[in-house]
């Protein structure tokens, strides 16, 4: 009998190279749009305050910190576009999105090339335009976490996206100071005192007001009682799993319709042309298209009946 090799195939490393291959090409199905994905903290425009209570999840079914950071384009766009003047936008050139590679972004182009004119501007004037521009459009950080409204349960695991402060005064910087607190005073009793406990830890209140320059602030104060994330261990082990990522709920937008928002216009979608264009474009279109069609109306070959003879006439028929 020949001599056994030491070194072999492995089966199993063998199955499980070919399920992550088969995982890898499975297109992933897309998220429907659904105003329970998320939470709603901000105000209407009828609103002067309201409070939230949420319990922050673990970010990933695995466990670990309930914070993401990611980058979004937060830029001024058309009514039409969003009632508020304001819209944010996932960057495709900035995020590890899984599955994915990154993308050209309008908004990053935009930012840099009004980053090169800057410095060749030769005005203090055109210097300040160009760097308006360039920050306006630079991608900025921001923060994602999962959470549970509570008197809201039935929705299931909801996303939250907000910017990050440079003024270190935003929701991360007030809930991770409220943490803080609590830990170190439990640490000065001996004790670990982990607000963020999905087994007894606390729910998190968010009080919404507007200050004078009618800017929404958020206040962040933990709840008295210790709880579960939920009494129902089946539920709570559901949320935490729950599969949708926030790339699922916050979708990165074509650059076609961003190309579009960069230059302060209101994309919309044409049948015609299969893809996103500008809306005056597309007026414009509809607009070229009805005069083709009364032109051709106009223009419409017809039989000249004067000259035809009596008894070519007759042989007519219609």
């Amino acid at each position: 009998m020949a001599n056994t090799l030491g070194v072999n195939i492995d089966a199993n490393a063998v199955l499980e190279q070919l399920q992550k291959e088969q995982e890898t090409y499975v297109p992933k199905k897309k998220t429907e749009f659904s105003v329970k994905n998320y939470l709603q903290a901000r105000l209407g425009p009828e609103e002067t305050s309201k409070t939230l209570t949420i319990r922050l999840l673990p970010f990933s079914p695995e466990g670990g910190t309930p914070f993401h950071k990611v980058f979004v384009h937060t830029v001024r766009v058309d009514k039409e576009v969003s009632p508020g003047g304001w819209r944010m936008f996932v960057c495709p050139a900035h995020n590890d999105i899984e599955g994915r590679q990154k993308e050209h972004c309008p908004f990053c182009e935009t930012s840099a090339k009004a980053r090169e004119m800057k410095f060749s501007a030769t005005t203090e004037l055109e210097k300040k335009k160009y760097g308006d521009v360039e920050f306006m459009n630079r991608a900025k950080e921001a923060w994602v976490v999962r959470v549970i409204e509570r008197g809201h349960e039935e929705d299931g695991v909801k996303f939250w996206l907000f910017n990050n402060s440079r003024k270190k005064d935003g929701p991360y910087d007030k809930i991770m100071n409220l943490y803080k607190q609590r830990w170190e005073a439990g640490q000065a009793k001996g004790k670990e005192n982990n607000i963020f406990d999905v087994n007894n830890g606390k729910d998190l209140i968010l009080t919404l007001s507007k200050d004078s320059n009618g800017k929404t602030v958020i206040q962040v104060a933990d709840d008295d009682e210790r709880t579960p994330l939920s009494e129902n261990y089946e539920e709570a082990k559901a949320w935490i799993e729950d599969k949708r990522t926030w790339s699922d709920v916050f979708t990165t937008k074509p650059y076609e319709y961003t190309s579009i928002i960069v230059c302060g216009g209101i994309p919309v979608w044409s049948k015609e042309k299969q893809g996103w264009v500008e809306k005056a474009q597309m007026e414009e279109y509809k607009k070229e298209l009805e005069a083709m069609e009364l032109q051709e109306n106009l223009t419409h070959q017809s039989r000249d009946f004067s000259k035809f003879t009596e008894d070519e006439d007759k042989e007519l028929s219609f």
